[in-house]
């Protein structure tokens, strides 16, 4: 069954991980991806993260299930080749420094002239407008530029060097952003049969993961947190062979946790007896619950709380998630056939719909795999074929 982005064509220009992880969701559910790669050496993320094998988790993870062609974009025969694609595609996806596409002739105002219902994607680091708009960013620059770095360590009274959050945090938000971004555009083409310019960045990502706490300091002019915990409540625990999370966010959780503890004077102690009680007395209600959970193995504690209907979790890591039943059931890993490497296992689509699911997942693209066959679609002879390669277009 076709997925839900079945017969959606998109020309993907893009490079690092934010454009590609984008193109890899829209892959997923079905859109042909056709990925232009510079000659030689490719896009750099095929050299990011490389394994002895040469297997690259960089450049398979964000871009599995894609096309892949080599073009000279500086070429008058590249970009007549580009044109006839675009004249074919729904979507093209850029995430240059702005200015670089309309340098190489493919900027939006010349491909909306020419291309009216052409969806156009822009991804940058800082936004297209502003005196930064122009300067070249990747994640981490974001993370620090949007505030991130000092919140994660607990905001400016904290004394705290700046912490990064997961590497690839901003890169990632974004691609998700600008996934929603072009299927919102490729919908309201359905509507008016226009395409239009969408625009994302780096920096407006990081900005809208930090929605909340942004809000809170726009209101109150207060950054960060007085301990590192959110809530006593809400937070994690060691326990006596490893670590256990809870998320008792609601008060009326509050009488299961004491039982599944085995704490039921904690219950009626007044100093915890309400929500504001417990955040006033944090301090205390913490080392009470860690004295406690440190009595007995994880597994118990999680038993015991489950049975009890607190939210609870063990703090896994890689290897445990990679054997997690409930990762396994609903798919979240999977495994895909490389040509060179036999089965690998690798993340799945986070995403299930009933009527339109999407195909199994596909390994990324040899560098320039498909150029040939893009060609040949395209009325291009093999004559024809060969000569853009001895003359260095392909």
């Amino acid at each position: 069954m076709a997925g839900p982005l079945d017969g959606i064509r998109v020309l993907d220009f893009t490079r690092y991980q934010q454009g590609p992880f984008a193109t890899t969701l829209l892959a997923d559910l079905g859109a042909e991806v056709t990925k232009v790669e510079e000659r030689g050496d490719g896009e750099i993320g095929r050299r990011m993260e490389g394994l002895p094998d040469g297997f690259s988790p960089y450049f398979e993870s964000y871009n599995r299930g894609k096309r892949s062609i080599t073009l000279d974009l500086r070429r008058p025969e590249a970009q007549e080749i580009v044109w006839a694609l675009l004249a074919q595609s729904d979507v093209l996806v850029e995430n240059f420094r702005p200015g670089v596409m309309d340098r190489l002739g493919f900027g939006y105002p010349a491909v909306h002239a020419r291309l009216p219902r052409l969806v156009y994607a822009s991804a940058s680091a800082f936004g297209p407008a502003g005196p930064d708009a122009r300067r070249p960013g990747y994640d981490h620059i974001a993370q620090a530029v949007s505030g991130l770095m000092v919140e994660q360590a607990g905001g400016p009274q904290s004394g705290r060097d700046p912490q990064p959050g997961l590497p690839g945090m901003a890169d990632q938000v974004s691609a998700m952003l600008f996934a929603y971004g072009i299927t919102a555009a490729l919908l309201a083409r359905e509507k008016n049969g226009e395409g239009q310019h969408i625009e994302v960045s780096l920096l407006g990502s990081m900005l809208a993961l930090q929605g909340r706490q942004i809000t809170r300091y726009l209101y109150s002019g207060r950054q960060g947190r007085a301990r590192w915990r959110r809530s006593p409540t809400y937070s994690h625990y060691q326990a006596s062979d490893g670590w256990v999370a809870i998320a008792a966010v609601d008060p009326k959780m509050w009488p299961g946790l004491c039982r599944a503890l085995d704490l039921p004077d904690l219950e009626a102690d007044a100093r915890f007896a309400g929500p504001w009680d417990r955040d006033r007395n944090a301090a205390e209600l913490e080392t009470l619950l860690e004295e406690r959970f440190a009595q007995r193995p994880a597994a118990e504690w999680l038993a015991r709380l489950v049975a009890c209907d607190v939210p609870c979790g063990p703090v896994n890591d890689y290897r445990a998630i990679a054997e997690d039943p409930q990762v396994l059931a609903n798919g979240y890993l999977t495994t895909v056939d490389h040509p060179n490497l036999g089965v690998l296992r690798t993340y799945g689509i986070p995403i299930h719909l009933s009527g339109t699911p999407p195909d199994p997942v596909r390994p990324a693209p040899e560098l320039g795999q498909h150029t040939e066959a893009t060609l040949l679609a395209l009325g291009y002879t093999w004559e024809q074929i060969e000569r853009l390669r001895i003359d260095g277009v392909i």
